[in-house]
């Protein structure tokens, strides 16, 4: 623009005439969901090259506005509605051949006379052969032929005049361009934001067993059994009362706030009713197999006296001595799992085109509907309506009873994913391993927009934060089985 301004007849030849006002060029500060945006930390040496692409994650969002791009009929017809009764708004127009054959209903073969215009028909036709110009009626005058007008005003008639008796919906009448084809129509694009899926959030609330000897731990994720594939990371929780966290006192001398969470919050982009919430009971690391050390859980109860008494204040007293030379490490000890399938809105995904097995060995245009699917999926986890879990889902409570025994020869997600996937089918899995009797009450509902209190996979601090509460709420970071077809917002 500043070149044109200049007279660069070149570069005016090669743009033609463009409008100075076309474009509307905005800064806007970007929205940053936490207290701090995600930055690296202080006191890293970073490249030059490196410091400028993090700089991006901060920069404010450079937006240009066409005002005259959108504001075609047809963008304006599909705001109103429907194409198919727009013929019936439109205004009855009348043409010269239906006035003619509306006199009589015979097809005249030949010619037809052209009806003359009124001004001619009060005038005399000049013949060849007649020279008495006198006799004709004069020309109109053409008023202010030679009256001197600036361009603007000039323009200014020509607008009124291209105004008048304009019709509205010009293109209206054309058939619409199937969505599929529409590559040449390019909306306005949304400001681009921090991808969020269905977000779900999970309180414990208590964790208990028969005889308590020993601080037990929560580790809860989310796995995917038809896509075998962990979906989250892992929320580690403790419950444990002070008398049994004492246990640990020497192997954490500070306590971080992070740690202190009892509440996470999951993200599903792909929701299905294959997505299980994994709950992993964890001890601390103690001699001998794995099956042993839970064998006291299956046989002994608090309520019993004698010699049972007995035999708990020693395994508490044993407990005690592993905590204090191996509290920094945990072993597995019981798991639970909880079908997610009723806190998803699955009628829209079940309208899809059949969801892909995989990409080997399949045809370009397989590969390509897979791709398509994945991209749709995507970018409808950006919308509300279809995405966010259904809305008779409220708030659930869960009070678990038993919990399966974790086997030492079966600790890899391999087996994991085989049990869960006969967990689905029956329930015949509950008679063939081993279960533990206990306690744990949990809160499942649909994670509120503005969460209150509440710490990121990095554990930055989200608006709003409150520094009035004890227990932070934990966003769990998600894995998303396929792409996530959405911009990078911000520094991980």
């Amino acid at each position: 623009m500043t070149r044109l301004n200049n007279l660069d007849t070149e570069l005016a030849q090669e743009l033609g005439d463009f409008p100075e006002d076309d474009l509307d060029i905005v800064f806007t500060p970007k929205e940053c969901r936490t207290l701090q945006p995600a930055m690296p930390e202080d006191g890293v040496e970073l490249d030059s090259h490196v410091r400028d692409c993090v700089q991006t994650y901060i920069r404010e969002w450079l937006i240009v506005n066409r005002k005259n791009q959108g504001n075609s009929d047809t963008c304006s017809l599909k705001n109103k509605g429907s194409r198919k009764d727009f013929h019936k708004t439109l205004q009855k127009q009348t043409f010269e051949s239906e006035t003619l054959d509306s006199g009589d209903g015979n097809f005249q073969a030949g010619p037809r006379p052209v009806p003359a215009l009124p001004e001619e028909a009060s005038r005399t036709t000049l013949a060849s052969s007649d020279f008495d110009l006198r006799s004709l009626q004069p020309d109109p005058r053409l008023e202010n032929l030679l009256r001197h007008v600036s361009a603007e005003e000039f323009e200014r008639q020509n607008e009124e005049a291209r105004r008048t008796n304009r019709h509205a919906e010009l293109l209206a009448l054309y058939p619409s361009v199937d969505e599929e084809d529409a590559v040449e129509i390019r909306p306005v694009p949304d400001r681009p934001n921090e991808h969020l899926g269905n977000r779900i959030l999970v309180k414990l609330q208590t964790l208990k067993f028969d005889i308590e000897i020993e601080p037990l731990f929560a580790c809860i994720a989310l796995y995917d059994i038809k896509e075998r594939k962990k979906i989250s990371e892992n929320f580690h929780c403790d419950l444990n009362p002070d008398s049994l966290r004492g246990f640990l006192r020497s192997h954490t001398p500070s306590i971080d706030l992070s740690t202190q969470a009892r509440s996470a919050v999951f993200s599903v982009t792909y929701p299905s009713s294959d997505i299980y919430l994994v709950i992993k009971i964890e001890k601390v690391l103690q001699q001998g197999e794995i099956g042993d050390c839970a064998e006291p859980y299956m046989v002994l109860k608090e309520s019993e006296a004698g010699k049972t008494k007995e035999k708990i204040e020693k395994l508490k007293a044993q407990a005690e001595s592993f905590c204090q030379r191996l509290g920094k490490y945990r072993m597995p000890f019981a798991w639970i799992p909880i079908g997610l399938a009723n806190f998803f809105n699955l009628s829209t995904l079940e309208r899809e085109i059949p969801e892909a097995e995989g990409l080997n060995g399949r045809s370009t245009s397989d590969k390509r509907a897979t791709l398509l699917q994945a991209r749709r999926l995507s970018e409808r986890s950006l919308s509300s309506e279809d995405s966010y879990p259904a809305s008779n889902f409220k708030r659930i409570s869960l009070t678990l009873n038993t919990f399966f025994k974790q086997e030492g020869d079966r600790l890899s997600d391999e087996d994991l994913f085989k049990f869960l996937a006969d967990f689905k089918r029956s329930s015949s899995l509950q008679r063939r391993i081993k279960t533990l009797p206990g306690t744990l009450k949990l809160e499942i509902s649909p994670a509120p927009e503005n969460l209150g209190y509440c710490l990121t996979p990095e554990l930055l601090p989200v608006k709003p934060f409150p520094e009035n509460r004890n227990r932070p709420h934990k966003e769990i970071l998600e894995f998303p089985i396929r792409e996530v077809y959405v911009p990078h917002t911000i520094y991980r």
